[in-house]
């Protein structure tokens, strides 16, 4: 919308024209189109911004929360979810051209200085996942009192469960309840810790994918193949 300044100008877009000043003078133009055929540089670009916004879209809350103390500590001026689609942007999506997938095992969920998970686990049972972690003896009070943030993630879904203020550390294990319904979906796993006030978060640890629907899911639990890495919510 166009506005007028101090000098009584026109400055910006009124309907399909643009104002401004130039040379101490009122310039109108009419608003351009674009009729030149993109690129495949920038169909590629396009295709990788349009894959890590698909990706960080239906987790903008565990985002908000695993991305702030980043903004905090380097990029101010940028929201958490910014971050975390032009991280991933860069270093979790692949492919060529317009064929582009997120690489989930190189995918971060939660960035930040403080320390990461030790020796992470996942357990698939009948009603939801079993995470572990090791609880080293020699660690200060603080790394204790921080709390695990886990996230289950279902792509063919565009769906996330998550928590994001579990058990403390030292409890070395948490449960994360799945409706019945999604047990059987394809789903990739992280998890993080942040500190007890809400300030710090360690980089998220992938903990590898589930494919439930290809085998019979057991009565009790399945034990999770090796990978190569306040509130609980449904989105």
């Amino acid at each position: 919308m166009a506005r007028i300044g101090p000098n009584g100008f026109l400055y910006g877009k009124l309907g399909n024209m643009v104002y401004y000043v130039m040379d101490g003078k009122q310039v109108v133009r009419e608003k351009g189109k674009i009729t030149k055929q993109p690129s495949l540089a920038q169909l590629h670009n396009r295709a990788e911004m349009a894959a890590a916004v698909a990706f960080v879209k239906p987790l903008v809350e565990f985002i908000n929360v695993g991305f702030t103390a980043y903004k905090q500590d380097f990029n101010k001026g940028k929201t958490p979810y910014n971050l975390a689609v032009g991280y991933n942007k860069i270093n979790a999506v692949t492919g060529v051209n317009s064929d582009v997938t997120i690489d989930y095992a190189k995918a971060l969920v939660a960035k930040g200085s403080l320390e990461g998970t030790s020796e992470p686990g996942i357990e698939l049972k009948a009603d939801g996942l079993q995470f572990r972690w090791e609880c080293p003896a020699d660690k200060n009070w603080s790394y204790y009192q921080d709390e695990v943030m886990m996230l289950a993630y279902f792509p063919e879904l565009k769906q996330g469960i998550y928590e994001l203020a579990g058990a403390k550390r030292r409890e070395c294990t948490d449960f994360l309840p799945l409706p019945v319904e999604l047990l059987t979906e394809h789903m990739e796993v992280y998890v993080s810790f942040v500190s007890n006030n809400r300030k710090k978060t360690a980089n998220s640890s992938y903990l590898g994918s589930f494919f439930p629907s290809r085998v019979p899911l057991p009565p009790s639990s399945r034990p999770m193949p090796s990978s190569r890495g306040n509130e609980r919510s449904l989105v």
